[in-house]
């Protein structure tokens, strides 16, 4: 199982790389023209959720891999779920439902890391 939620853990990693990048380093021009953001909107948000993604990408292999600090890892796993759900709700609202089987899939594969490492560390 440890191999399996190892495995989980890079995709979910390698998964959250890219947009998350593109969430800091993207401007504000670009998130409007993607649609993910008004122009009359903050893109400070945006930024911080891409800054979240990214620290969650290093929380869910580093602590674990190393030893120090292992709690981060399953807190990191469901901080991917609370980033899901959320991903779930705006694009429902925006009625982009074709992004919702990726979302649901991503939030399983979050929710299993951060309940067999949780139980890990009991």
């Amino acid at each position: 199982m440890n191999t399996i939620l190892w495995i989980i853990q890079a995709l979910l990693a390698v998964f959250f790389i890219m947009p998350g990048l593109g969430k800091i380093t993207g401007s504000k021009e670009k998130h409007v023209a993607d649609g993910h953001l008004k122009s009359n909107n903050s893109i400070v948000p945006i930024r911080i959720l891409g800054v979240l993604e990214w620290l969650g990408c290093i929380g869910i292999i580093i602590p674990w891999l190393i030893g120090i600090a292992p709690i981060l890892t399953p807190m990191a796993a469901a901080g991917f779920c609370l980033i899901m759900i959320a991903g779930m709700v705006v694009h429902t609202k925006k009625q982009e439902y074709k992004m919702l089987p990726m979302l649901i899939v991503v939030f399983i594969l979050s929710a299993v890391v951060a309940y067999f490492r949780f139980a890990a560390l009991v």
